[in-house]
């Protein structure tokens, strides 16, 4: 009998349900404009709702940037490196969603002004900043990685979260 292959871990699945997630965005915005611009994208719309969405941005990439990679620093404790790299990993990855709920609430706060406003056009400009707002801050690459890796090894602990998978 075979040996069942191991469960991959958070560095392999991270990415594909970030994927997952950002994948929404277009896909809402495609199901927007079936309802929104029945005669093309529609024409600009009023001044203020754009603007919205712009504050809207630039509030989501403050929170990310002062606070989306704060976590406390680990403990020196005698727990495993296997332990150490899962904690950071789990605390890496519920940062990721926090993020990613940051950048993703731009696209909302467009979709419910585009309807308020009737304009398709708000729709876009949310979607054409929510996602590389979201590849910028959520995306699970090594730039994350490393800046919460930073402020996870602040007193000197590994966390193991950039590099290699630790073998058992």
């Amino acid at each position: 009998m075979s040996t069942p292959a191991a469960a991959p871990g958070p560095r392999q699945t991270l990415p594909i349900i970030c994927a997952a997630m950002a994948g929404a965005i277009p896909l809402i915005t495609v199901v927007v404009w079936f309802v929104l611009a029945a005669d093309g994208i529609g024409a600009f719309p009023a001044s203020w709702a754009p603007i919205v969405v712009i504050a809207v941005a630039g509030g989501a990439y403050a929170c990310c940037e002062l606070a989306g990679f704060r976590t406390p620093a680990l403990e020196y404790s005698s727990r495993s490196a296997a332990e150490i790299e899962a904690e950071s990993w789990r605390r890496f990855t519920a940062s990721t969603f926090t993020r990613f709920a940051l950048c993703e609430a731009v696209f909302l706060v467009s979709v419910a002004l585009a309807f308020s406003v009737q304009s398709f056009l708000v729709v876009l400009i949310g979607a054409v900043i929510a996602l590389p707002l979201f590849f910028l801050e959520a995306w699970p690459g090594e730039r994350n990685q490393r800046r919460f890796a930073a402020a996870l090894e602040a007193r000197g602990i590994p966390s193991y979260l950039t590099g290699g998978r630790l073998q058992d």
